[in-house]
């Protein structure tokens, strides 16, 4: 359930961001968008004891006008968090560390992206692909119903499976990550896998400014 203090309501510019991905330690407080300026926009602290995140909005003048603390132990918080987009950042297994993602990005070589929406979990990348109806039953699950592929259709190694009422646990531990728990679904093994919160560009399509020349008469 959001809280909302009695400061001034402000109005917004989203703004237009290059592809990046958040770098360095996990982090419980972080300015997450600047002005043109570099003065900071929005400032968030995650504190884990209550498990709530709270938003600091600033004017341009660096003077802050609205307050926002998220209970994310209330499910339409936990949801409103996920939305958005996600890697995956790290996996270990039995302790021993099997993927972690380079800092820096390689447009040739791209991971997996994690599109979390209030009803939907899409994942797109070049060799996997998926497609879930998602439920946040609380603070820290949710219920996936879908389909995911691996690899073409025909290759030896292609596989697709039918996910139906698969709970999973997530536990966050900041504004940008957070762990899915039995992610594998291999009980024999212990894991850890662990996600980021990246942001893409905002992608404006121009107008179309062709003509459509009229249909001749037969």
């Amino acid at each position: 359930m959001t809280k909302h203090l009695p400061l001034q309501q402000f109005s917004f510019i989203s703004m237009l961001i290059i592809f990046f991905i958040s770098c360095g330690d996990d982090m419980v407080e972080d300015v997450i968008e600047t002005y043109e300026s570099g003065n900071k926009k929005v400032y968030v602290r995650y504190h884990p004891d209550p498990n709530v995140l709270e938003k600091h909005f600033y004017n341009a003048a660096g003077e802050m006008i609205h307050l926002e603390r998220d209970s994310l132990s209330y499910g339409d918080d936990f949801k409103k968090f996920m939305i958005g987009t996600w890697i995956l950042e790290r996996m270990t297994v039995n302790d021993e560390i099997v993927f972690e993602k380079d800092s820096i990005y390689n447009p040739d070589n791209p991971p997996n992206i994690y599109t979390f929406s209030g009803k939907k979990l899409l994942v797109s990348g070049p060799q996997y692909s998926a497609d879930y109806k998602i439920f946040y039953l609380d603070s820290s699950q949710v219920e996936l119903n879908g389909k995911w592929t691996y690899g073409n259709e025909g290759e030896n190694t292609y596989r697709s499976e039918q996910i139906n009422y698969d709970v999973d646990y997530f536990q966050i531990l900041s504004y940008y990550n957070f762990i899915w728990t039995n992610f594998l679904e291999d009980p024999e093994k212990e894991e850890e896998v662990l996600f980021r919160r990246i942001i893409l560009p905002l992608i404006v399509e121009s107008p179309d400014t062709t003509l459509a020349l009229p249909e001749e008469s037969q």
